[in-house]
């Protein structure tokens, strides 16, 4: 018998060490809740999923701006410069000029 197919947001999410399920904010005060936007969801992750996301960011439900950094390291000098989602100067301060927004 052949086992059900996972819708491909919960394939990621096991595959990129997201953690589902998302917690809810009033359940979890004191912890840090990390989320990133997959498509039309935010999804909770780890912090190194976060740290190296390149699209919109969000921490404790409130939304986050700032540097990126290469995923698997523990590099906080060197930021990412390359293409970023968001358009605001906090997240466009690092990237490339050929990749920042017009």
């Amino acid at each position: 018998m052949q086992e059900p197919l996972l819708p491909l947001k919960d394939i990621l999410a096991k595959e990129l060490g997201l953690a589902p399920p998302n917690r809810k904010f009033d359940d979890s005060i004191g912890d840090v809740i990390y989320q990133v936007k997959y498509g039309e969801d935010w999804i909770e992750t780890t912090e190194a999923i976060f740290r190296s996301w390149t699209g919109l960011r969000r921490v404790n439900g409130d939304d986050h701006h700032g540097p990126v950094y290469n995923f698997g390291t523990d590099d906080k000098i060197i930021p990412y410069t390359g293409n970023r989602t968001c358009g605001c100067e906090a997240c466009q301060v690092n990237v490339e000029a050929k990749f920042k927004k017009n």
